[in-house]
């Protein structure tokens, strides 16, 4: 069995105050996704460190070229500490080498609806054609879980959409 070398590694995030989504795609597939609960919120120097130990497990398991992150709306900008966790994340991945790419719920709905009616729920629900493993976590019973599980989707919805528009057939 010939097996393609992890040329095109991504780590897609999208942030929030509480939780993480990840995904992580090798050659355009998804080979990774998670979410991670940031536990340190009073104090902003363990909340640091906390972020930076979960980016360096993630550089230290996956061989990333490029980190692609949901960038932050108007309304969530409003918020100090999504906007200190964003600039963590831009520092750590800096300090590593790897370039950095936003991509906007814009651009979100833009790529993955293809119809008139361009919303999040329509990206989301896209994304399980395209990745059908992540069914299981869509529809849940509770909002909670569903509020939960929007950050994995985002995160599987960034990388989807960074290499739509930047595979290289385009």
């Amino acid at each position: 069995m010939l097996v393609k070398p992890l040329s095109n590694v991504i780590l897609a995030i999208a942030p929030g105050q509480r939780e993480f989504g990840i995904a992580v795609f090798a050659n355009a597939d998804l080979v990774y996704f998670s979410v991670k609960t940031v536990k340190n919120r009073k104090s902003k120097k363990l909340l640091f460190k906390e972020i930076t130990v979960i980016l360096q497990n993630l550089f230290d398991s996956f061989p990333v070229k490029i980190v692609v992150i949901k960038s932050v709306s108007q309304y969530q900008k409003l918020s100090a500490n999504l906007v200190k966790i964003v600039k963590q994340i831009e520092v750590e991945s800096k300090r590593t080498g790897l370039p950095l790419v936003e991509v906007s719920l814009e651009q979100i709905k833009s790529v993955l609806c293809n119809d008139d009616k361009t919303t999040q729920k329509r990206a989301f629900e896209s994304l399980l054609i395209l990745h059908p493993e992540l069914e299981r976590y869509w529809n849940r019973p509770n909002k909670w879980q569903n509020d939960y599980y929007a950050f994995l989707f985002s995160a599987v919805a960034v990388g989807v959409v960074y290499l739509k528009t930047h595979s290289k057939s385009h």
